[in-house]
């Protein structure tokens, strides 16, 4: 049962990215980084680490919905991802709007 709501959870969260990243877009603003999409997500109640929005940005690269850049932080280590942008692949996805095995929309 856990397993099934983490499931949920995390195909929910990117779409939330997605669409994110797609208002970002369609409103002409600056691309989103990684913080940015985590602070986002922590406004609308979802609470999750800036390492879980790292693996589900990453989740979204490998499905090949999402792009970036990625850099690692010369002071502290840590991998930061910018310059979000939807692919090819991910525009036509989110523009569908129709949820699938890795991602929901609702």
């Amino acid at each position: 049962m856990e397993a099934d709501r983490r499931l949920i959870q995390a195909r929910r969260r990117r779409g939330i990215i997605l669409k994110l990243v797609r208002e970002g877009h369609e409103n002409q603003l600056s691309r989103m980084d990684d913080f940015e999409v985590w602070a986002v997500l922590q406004k609308m109640g979802q609470t999750l680490g800036r390492d879980q929005v790292l693996t589900l940005l990453q989740d979204l690269a490998v499905l090949d919905y999402l792009d970036f850049k990625r850099a690692t932080n010369e002071f502290t280590g840590r991998v930061e991802l910018s310059q979000l942008a939807l692919t090819a692949t991910g525009l036509r996805f989110v523009t569908a709007g129709r949820s699938n095995d890795d991602v929901l929309f609702n």
